[in-house]
């Protein structure tokens, strides 16, 4: 069924549904002639918005809202054949943002039918987990699957969706692969203190991630290049925090305790005990 031919289609079936004629639902063409309202049904005319309410007050057998839902629901399928995977992946970032779990759930199915895009269906299963706060418990396999193909595209290192993913699926990518992975960032932002204040925010969160799990897994490919990133960020007051935890991380593989411990006091002092816990746990 083409869009077009939505309304007309439903028309048709509530009228046959009830039982009515042509006649009777354009109260014996005092709305709209009989004539025209067959070709509304038809497909050959579309209808005049006015004229479907008109219709459907003047019709009390007709349950407006369901019939409005149910002309809804139908364009929403006509939309779903035909919506490519860039469609598919803007509305999985929009969901990812939103917090919305049902509709990043609903997003996966449409994704999981494409023929091909397994970077899409990946980043599908790291967004819906990531939701849903069970990233944890990923099936290894599919772990594995993400540590070498969701972050396979040369420009992933640019995308603000694929960024973000990145760092909250962290955790579960392969340890051997993580490295590799932050290799490419740092070489994409080597020029970082030009950049934009957010993006720079950004990708010093991503760096502290990586620098949290790098030391979680006693790894210290890429640290010191992560570190140096985090010294040449601007000094701009929103990035001052990160700057500071550049040097808590820095202080940590360093095995300098003093200075680590005059940090965690900082933070503690400044009220920041539950970050602390996050922090140390």
């Amino acid at each position: 069924m083409k869009k077009d031919k939505i309304i007309g289609q439903q028309l048709k079936k509530v009228r046959k549904q009830l039982g009515l004629t042509q006649a009777d639902i354009t109260k014996d063409g005092s709305i709209i002639s009989v004539g025209q309202y067959s070709k509304i049904e038809n497909g050959i005319h579309q209808i005049d918005a006015n004229v479907l309410f008109e219709i459907l007050e003047n019709n009390d057998e007709i349950d407006t809202m369901r019939f409005l839902q149910e002309v809804e629901h139908q364009y929403r399928l006509q939309s779903d054949r035909k919506i490519n995977a860039e469609e598919l992946s803007q509305k999985l970032t929009m969901y990812f943002y939103n917090n919305d779990l049902n509709g990043a759930k609903a997003v996966q199915k449409s994704i999981n039918k494409l023929k091909k895009n397994k970077e899409l269906k990946l980043r599908a299963i790291i967004t819906v987990a990531v939701l849903n706060n069970t990233l944890l418990e990923i099936d290894e396999d599919v772990k594995k699957d993400i540590s070498q193909n969701a972050f396979s595209t040369s420009d992933w290192t640019k995308k603000r969706d694929s960024l973000r993913l990145f760092s909250n699926a962290m955790r579960i990518i392969d340890k051997d692969v993580a490295p590799v992975l932050m290799a490419q960032i740092l070489k994409t932002y080597n020029d970082i203190s030009s950049r934009d204040v957010q993006i720079q925010e950004r990708i010093s969160s991503i760096c502290l991630n990586f620098l949290y799990t790098s030391f979680k897994n006693q790894t210290t490919k890429n640290v010191p290049e992560t570190i140096k990133l985090l010294r040449h960020l601007s000094e701009t007051p929103s990035l001052m925090f990160n700057k500071i935890l550049g040097h808590y991380f820095e202080s940590l593989f360093k095995g300098e305790e003093m200075e680590v411990s005059k940090i965690e006091n900082l933070l503690r002092d400044s009220n920041c005990q539950n970050f602390l816990h996050k922090l140390l746990s």
